[in-house]
């Protein structure tokens, strides 16, 4: 059986470009009903707007742009990496956005790559069944992007989708573990080291996306070992 190994990277979209309704409502959801605990207790909506990298509002600006990044409805896909083994050996592609105007287009190609995929493949992904496939699912469905193929959402199927950390989990949400961390705990060393997701936003805005790509190109060998490790055990 073929494994297909998938990960992507995303970025918030501007709050200040929003409508007011969607401005009101990421504002209430990422700050959970309340202010971030660092932020001015009188940190309004219209003064973030104004200023949102100001120091009083660095904290609530953090979980903004985390709130939006991670939700298809407020963000978007710059790079969608993928791996696989049909010839024994992982062979890695990564599709990258260098304009927020190109994300359209790769997931273009990536329906297009994923089109002919043998019928005996298995989806590999870390939270994939949460995050990554639904994400490009939906942001296909918003940007009008025809899907070529069926990409299995069904949990408990690890022959179909092997979502590893669920896997690790036995499919129970406060066991779930970052990809890092068990890794680590494998001795595995993740290329290039000391970069998180967290940093991606932030070279984007620096332009450096080949940093990003390179990032992504990480996780996707990084899931594929701990993936042949993990499912000698959970299967």
């Amino acid at each position: 059986m073929t494994n297909l190994v998938l990960d992507i990277e995303t970025i918030p979209r501007d709050l200040r470009a929003e409508p007011r309704k969607i401005q009101e409502y990421v504002w209430e959801r990422a700050l959970g009903g309340r202010r971030a605990p660092e932020a001015p207790p009188d940190l309004t909506l219209d003064d973030y707007l104004a200023a949102p990298e100001a120091p009083e509002a660095a904290s609530a600006h953090e979980r903004i742009l985390t709130f939006m990044a991670l939700r298809p409805e407020f963000g978007h896909v710059i790079c969608i990496g993928m791996g696989h083994d049909a010839r024994g050996e992982l062979e890695r592609k990564a599709l990258t956005a260098r304009r927020i105007e190109e994300e359209r287009r790769i997931l273009v190609e990536f329906w297009e790559t994923v089109r002919p995929a043998q019928k005996e493949w298995r989806l590999v992904t870390y939270n994939g069944l949460a995050f990554d496939v639904p994400y490009l699912l939906r942001r296909s469905l918003y940007l009008g992007v025809p899907p070529s193929r069926v990409l299995p959402l069904r949990p408990y199927l690890l022959e179909a989708h092997y979502d590893v950390m669920q896997a690790l989990a036995n499919w129970q949400r406060g066991e779930t573990v970052r990809l890092e961390i068990v890794a680590a705990l494998l001795g595995l060393a993740k290329v290039p080291e000391g970069m998180e997701g967290s940093q991606v936003y932030g070279l984007w805005q620096a332009g450096r996306i080949d940093e990003i790509e390179a990032y992504c190109l990480g996780d996707i060998q990084l899931i594929y070992e701990v993936f042949r490790r993990v499912q000698e055990y959970f299967r």
